[in-house]
């Protein structure tokens, strides 16, 4: 892949001759910092190919270092999730600002950009596409923007929410930022574009499935208004917190994860499914849903946690997950997303006939979740675990 993207893209280059690729990467806030620079560019269109060059060189010096053993795969799928967010923190601000010279602004609204999956659980991959949903929030006596052109309050945040994806999409010499998924907003693909704070917070109390507070549980605010990130995060804590059948519970986890199987499962014969197959990623996030939605109500601690590390630490600090599992199941999680990422490193699927390393780490999934009665389908392969 990254031969590819030389050739592909000359740009990085440059890139690869900087002293400074070998050397530490950049943090958190310096990723942040280095996308927003973009913003002092008038122009949204030379803005937005400036940002895509520079994620593509950050990405490029992540690969880098998880090529030549730096650093951890696990620590570069947090790194690609960080910079993602702060490319998507760019683009709202970008798309905003169109916003507002066409359409003024929506008084006292905010809006907000949640992030599901990979991207809120701190693993994005090389290639992976983004789980967005988008809330909105304004007076209740405020039903339009104040522009010269105002449009309905509900229309102005749909309007914001779409030029947001249009900008992600868009292909620029460095190629296009981000493929979007929308589908984990309420109703899925029948529901609205944009939900309003209530209509989110009433749906999730009233009509989501049990699969839907699970993937709540990996689901962080990226992006938007400070007041309403929080009240998402409220909702979010209100709802995992709820009272549950735990039997019930675990239940509606053992069918979905039986559908998922029948459905996304592309191991074969003599290859496994990393993500999707029996013992493999998916497998582990549905042990540690599981466990949040049965124990947040005493333990509400455990909302604290959205990706996988630190999932599996809080679970152990409660001692639903054994002191001795805790240890076993970061090596595991390890192995796995090392090997996932390999493969999307080089553009293949993430499809790989099982070493010893990955016979290991699925054994010690498959021994969690019977651990804990949720003893999930062995899937198409049919190896024994």
């Amino acid at each position: 892949m990254l031969a590819e993207r030389l050739a592909a893209y000359p740009l990085l280059l440059d890139e690869l001759l900087d002293t400074r690729i070998s050397g530490p990467l950049p943090d958190r806030a310096a990723l942040h910092a280095a996308c927003a620079e973009t913003l002092q560019i008038d122009d949204t269109e030379a803005a937005l190919r400036e940002l895509n060059e520079r994620r593509l060189a950050l990405s490029f010096r992540i690969a880098l270092a998880t090529l030549d053993g730096r650093q951890q795969a696990v620590e570069s799928t947090r790194q690609l999730a960080w910079l993602a967010e702060a490319v998507v923190q760019t683009v709202l601000h970008l798309a905003r600002s169109d916003m507002l010279a066409a359409h003024g602004h929506v008084p006292g609204g905010s809006f907000a950009i949640v992030g599901y999956g990979s991207l809120g659980g701190l693993e994005l991959g090389f290639g992976s596409d983004l789980d967005l949903v988008f809330l909105y929030d304004h007076p209740p006596e405020v039903d339009a923007s104040d522009g010269k052109r105002p449009l309905e309050a509900g229309r102005w945040f749909a309007r914001l929410a779409q030029k947001v994806m249009a900008l992600l999409a868009a292909e620029t010499g460095a190629g296009r930022l981000y493929d979007i998924d929308v589908r984990l907003r309420p109703d899925g693909g029948k529901g609205a574009l944009v939900s309003s704070l209530a209509s989110y917070r009433d749906y999730q109390r009233d009509r989501a499935w049990t699969w839907e507070h699970q993937a709540l549980v990996r689901a962080r605010a990226v992006a938007g208004d400070a007041a309403l990130c929080d009240a998402f995060a409220h909702v979010r804590r209100d709802t995992l917190m709820r009272v549950r059948d735990t039997a019930q519970s675990h239940e509606d986890v053992r069918k979905m994860r039986a559908r998922m199987r029948a459905e996304l499962d592309r191991s074969d014969a003599g290859r496994l499914d990393l993500k999707q197959g029996a013992g493999g990623l998916v497998d582990l996030e549905f042990v540690l849903q599981a466990g949040v939605l049965g124990l947040a109500a005493q333990q509400p601690q455990l909302l604290d946690a959205c990706d996988t590390p630190a999932l599996i630490d809080a679970l152990a600090r409660t001692h639903w997950l054994p002191d001795e599992s805790s240890a076993p199941l970061h090596q595991a999680h390890a192995a796995l997303v090392d090997a996932g990422l390999s493969c999307t490193l080089d553009r293949r699927p993430r499809l790989l006939a099982p070493t010893p390393a990955i016979q290991q780490a699925r054994g010690i999934i498959f021994n969690a979740a019977r651990g804990q009665g949720l003893t999930f389908p062995l899937g198409k392969d049919e190896t024994a675990l």
